[in-house]
Parts: C-alpha cells; structure tokens; sequence
C-alpha cells in the first residue's frame, strides 16, 4: 500500500515502561514536525516458537510486513528472544529500508546507544565529589543482566578512581522493581553496612530503598543519601524527589531522523550515536532543582491520570464480568463501546480472526480478518466489515492521511498460546497514560474475548452433550429418550388435536445371523441401513427412533386414518435399501417385520398403549412370517428370524 505520510515502526516489548512512553513521545513531536506517522508495534514478550496462528510475536510481524514501511526502530533491551529480532531484521532487509538497533551494536544496522556506563558514573562520582561519600553502597539490576553489570563496573571505576576499596558485600540485588530493593535494603541493615550513600541503578528501585529506609527509621537524605538513575516521572513525584539522570530523549529523536533521511532505502547501512545523559539533582541527596517543583500543567495531568485509572479499572470490571455471561462476539463489541473510554479516543479499532466471527456474520468468510470494532471521530463505524491482512485496517491510506493522528500503537490480541487479531490505537498527542491504557485494553479486550470464545464452546458442547443424549451413536436418529421427547411435543401440540396418530413397531430379522456369521461390522451397517429406510419413510409428516439392539419405532401424523398392511411398509423400506448398490452385493437380506396401531390425537391418547399394540402386531408378523418362510429356506443362507 502507498502512503500519504512516511511511515516509521517502532519495535519493542513493554511499551508502557516510561523509558519507552518517553522516547514514543518524542518521535511522536518529530513526527508532526517532520510529517511522518509512527506505528508502535507492542510484542508480549511471552510468546513460544510453537504457538496457533504461527506464534504470537511473529503474527505481529506479519502484519507490520504488510505495511509501506520507510525504516524499522527496535528497541532490544525489550525484546529478549533472539528469533524475534532475526525476524525484524529480515523484516527491514526485506522491504529494502533501514534497521535502527536501539542498545546493542548490530552489524548491517544502524545502531544508537545510551551512554548507561558513562551516565551513571557521573551519578557516582556526584555522590563522591559533591557530598564527600566514602561509604557508598549500590542497588544493581538481575545478576547477568547486561545493563545491570554495565553499571556495576561503572560503579567499580568510580570508586577505584577516588581511591575507595571496593567492598563487595556493598553491592545488593534489587532486580530493578519494588520487593528485591526493599530485601536488599534490609539486608544491609541487617549486616551493619549502613552507608553514607546508596547508588540505585534505576528510580524504580530508589524509591522503594528510600519508602523502606524511612520505614525503618532513617531519614533521607539526613541519615544517607539515595540516587536513582534513568529518570522516570514518579521519581520527581516521590518524598523526597529521586536524584537521578536521564536521557536525552529530545536530541535522540532529533538525531534518529537526520539517520533515517540519511540513510533512506539503504538495508545495509551501518551507523552509530550514543545518547547522553543529564542529570537531575533532587532532594534525595540533598540537592535542590527547580525541577523539584511541580508546575500546576504537572499536577493536573497526575491526579487526571490517577483519575483516569479508576474508572478504567471500574470500566474492564464491567467489561469482563458482563463477557462472562456472553457467547457472541457481536454482543461483546456492543458492550466493549457502551462501557470503555473509547469515545475518548482519537481512533481505536481491533480486527478479529474471521473464523472467529464467521459464525455471528452468517458466512463462511475468504478475508483473512473482520472488524470487531471501530471508533473514529466520536462515532462507531465499520462492524462486521471483512478485510485481508494485507490491508492492515480497511481504509488505511485515509486514515494516515488525518493530520489529528501522529502515532498508532498496535497491540496482538491473545491469552497463552491463542492469538485472537489485534488492536490500533491513535491519536495526535499520546501521554504516557495513553499508551498505559492501550496495554491495558488489549490484555483485558484479550481477556474478555478468550472467556466469549470459552463461553461459546460451553455451549456447543452443552449442545452436543444434549444432542448425544437423546439420539443414537451407531444411526443418528433419535434413541428412546429422544423420541418420547420429540413425541410429547406433537401430541400436545394444538393444531394436531384430531388428526390420527399410527405407531410403527420395526424388528429386524436375522441380526444376530448377520453378526454370529459376517461379522459385528456387517451388523452395524444392516442396523445403519435399516434406520435409513426407516427414517426416509417418516421424514415427511413423523418421527423415528432406535430403541437399540435391532428395535426401531416411527409414527406418522396424518389427517385421516393409515392403514398400511405390514407388506406395503417393508416393500417401502426395500424401495430404499435395494436403491443402493452396497446393499444389493450382501449375501445377507436386510428385513425386519413390522406392526402397526393407530388412534385419535385427543385427551384420551394413550402413547404407551398404542405403542404396545403395534409391538403385538409386530411379533405377530414375525410368527407369521416365519412360519411361511421357515421351511423352504436353508439355515446358512437366511438364518433363523430373531
């Protein structure tokens, strides 16, 4: 597809952490400046090679595939399996565009790289040459991570540079999130390796070692100091501020499109740029900056965010527990726009699997996807709508066209192993809440129609279980339960009050025959054969049944009295059986004697009276037949009658 704007992918896992909300923020003010559109494609991160529909992640390349792509941004230090970024880079060498590899030195790419080393040894050595720290302790990452051992030789260097011997049980595993840290910091405690300084190598965990640190009765920063590094928002929100550094989103964005520009339609372009960080000096060590002060545009987008979170979580109950009661998709999208915020959304669509939707749309569907939902300009549009994947979102050259939308944030819709389609979010201005809640709409969305689905095959099997219940395994026609059932309906249906009922009672000759000397195959077909004469000679105005063994029943309903001898029903049932090629070549005869009774349908109906008196009739043909027919016929060619 062709496109108004040029358009940028952007490659990542955990699109919601801030480090990767603040750089798409960035790109996206470049993208308004520049005139080009940005799609943030959000990988799981949790998928495995054998998956439905090709694996998870590698569907969502596929469908990036499709799209007129000017350049790729892959974020690596998101992305951890190594097939998922072989993958991306065919990606880009296949559409014939540029590779920028965020984090890691990749040959054939274009790489950019945070100085983390050199960043945080500046926060290092501000605790050393500003504050006189000599005891300085530090929260490092997972053991083996990259970026965490990077930092831990950062801090190494610094200190063996001031002449600080390195005390090995000064470093603590916080993992870079909130209980580790907190483990850790009471681990040095314990140990009575209280510092003058703790050096944390992201916010995450500063704020949870000084929560902790306060918690047990030190004051920060007057009994220690306390530094974070990476800079994100709720450090600035905490008591005390994080000192910490961050960053230059800005200049990396700026840089990242003179490198695009540059190096346009060139697959094998190598280049390099480090991003620089700048640090931001708070009250958790003492320092002061102006950033330490909120602006009123700060506190009003916190407690709307907080806001917004609430009725949020409020708006996914609702959803969840409404597609608990629910088997149709259709139902689910009407509910997803009565109770989400997606009338406050610039552009949000999600496209199904149409498989998943052929059943509600009434057609076997060739297009590879169908639109669940689509919500633009305030208005719901597009249900229902069937599109190939190649198309990415019916209408697309249009909707890139919309100046309103700088950014589109593309999610996969699955749970586990199960892949469901996917979700687009847009708009011009995205705030790191936006992105927040796109993750958390496609984990719910996601959620939401696996339970649909689960309810949907609920009832099949509920339906099957019933069906089984009261037909027949070996002829499909309804067993004795079934019929009684089916029966009790016509019987008391109004309109058939004074019309004639007549019960047939059918007993097959000679099965046991049959099986003793062809064999229990040969059975079954006889007795399958049977039940399709006898349910070809009441499909018309009746039922049929198999009461099992070799005894069948039907009825007919008819406005006038029947009066079918035993001869002319069998005579019916051969005109069927001997119409078929694999029942004229048995050595074996398939037939059965047959008795019939008849009577009013009115209040005085007795079901199970006429139905013994066609069993009278029945065995009293058998007698009769057998009689006629017992002494010309030799035993190994017809048997005896059963």
């Amino acid at each position: 597809m062709s496109n108004a704007r040029k358009l940028i992918a952007f490659m990542g896992g955990m699109l919601d952490e801030e480090k990767n909300t603040n750089f798409i923020h960035e790109i996206e003010k470049e993208c308004t400046k520049q005139g080009y559109l940005i799609l943030a494609f959000g990988f799981s991160e949790t998928s495995f090679q054998k998956q439905d529909r090709n694996n998870c992640d590698l569907k969502l390349i596929e469908i990036a595939g499709q799209i007129d792509l000017c350049a790729i941004i892959m974020q690596l230090e998101f992305i951890k399996d190594e097939y998922l970024f072989e993958a991306i880079r065919n990606l880009a060498r296949k559409k014939g565009i540029p590779l920028i590899v965020m984090e890691r030195k990749i040959p054939g790419s274009i790489c950019i790289s945070m100085r983390y080393r050199d960043g945080f040894a500046e926060m290092v050595r501000h605790v050393i040459n500003v504050h006189g720290c000599r005891k300085i302790n530090m929260l490092a990452g997972p053991r083996g991570d990259r970026f965490s051992e990077e930092r831990i030789e950062a801090y190494k260097e610094v200190l063996s540079e001031n002449g600080i011997p390195l005390e090995p049980e000064r470093i603590g595993y916080g993992d870079f999130w909130d209980r580790p840290a907190r483990k850790a910091v009471r681990k040095f405690i314990k140990a009575g390796l209280v510092p003058e300084a703790l050096v944390c190598a992201n916010d995450a965990m500063a704020i949870a070692a000084c929560d902790e640190l306060q918690r047990l009765g030190y004051k920060v920063p007057g009994d220690l100091i306390v530094t974070g590094f990476d800079g994100i928002r709720s450090g600035l929100f905490n008591v005390p501020a994080i000192s910490s550094a961050e960053p230059d989103y800005a200049g990396e964005a700026a840089q990242l499109f003179d490198l695009i520009r540059k190096y346009e339609n060139d697959p094998e372009a190598e280049a390099g740029y480090d991003v620089d960080f700048v640090l931001r000096l708070r009250s958790s060590c003492g320092c002061s900056d102006h950033d330490d002060v909120w602006s009123p545009e700060e506190i009003t987008t916190l407690s709307s965010g907080y806001s917004d979170v609430n009725w949020a979580v409020r708006s996914i109950n609702r959803l969840v527990s409404k597609a608990a009661t629910m088997d149709s998709m259709t139902e689910l999208s009407d509910v997803i726009v009565d109770t989400l915020w997606l009338k406050d959304s610039d552009f949000i669509f999600a496209g199904v699997f149409s498989d998943i939707m052929s059943r509600e749309t009434g057609r076997a569907d060739s297009h590879d996807f169908t639109t669940l939902f689509r919500c633009e300009n305030y208005g719901r549009t597009g249900i229902g709508v069937s599109y190939d994947q190649k198309d990415f979102i019916p209408g697309f050259d249009k909707l890139i066209a919309n100046e309103n939308l700088s950014v589109l944030l593309v999610r996969l819709l699955f749970t586990g192993d199960k892949t469901f389609g996917y979700v687009v979010e847009g708009s011009r201005t995205t705030s790191n809440r936006d992105i927040h809640r796109c993750e958390e709409f496609s984990m719910f969305l996601s959620t939401a129609i696996n339970v649909v689905l689960t309810n949907r095959a609920l009832v099949d099997i509920h339906h099957e279980v019933e069906r089984i219940s009261v037909s027949d395994y070996l002829t499909g026609i309804p067993n004795r339960r079934g019929f009684y059932s089916e029966l009790k309906d016509i019987v008391e249906k109004t309109s058939n009050r004074g019309k004639w009922i007549t019960a047939f009672s059918v007993d097959m000759d000679n099965l046991k025959h049959i099986n003793d000397f062809y064999g229990h195959a040969q059975g079954d077909f006889a007795i399958k054969s049977m039940a399709e004469a006898i349910k070809n000679f009441s499909s018309r105005n009746g039922i049929c049944a198999r009461y099992g063994g070799d005894e069948f029943t039907c009825v007919l309903i008819t406005d006038s009295p029947v009066d079918l001898p035993a001869d002319t029903v069998r005579n019916r049932f051969d005109h069927v059986l001997l119409a078929k090629e694999e029942v004229r070549s048995k050595a074996y005869r398939i037939t059965a004697s047959i008795g019939s009774a008849r009577a009013v349908i009115d209040e005085k109906l007795d079901i199970d009276r006429l139905l013994s008196e066609a069993d009278e009739m029945m065995y009293k043909d058998k007698k009769q037949r057998k009689q006629s027919a017992g002494a010309g016929l030799p035993r190994n060619d017809r048997g005896d009658f059963d």
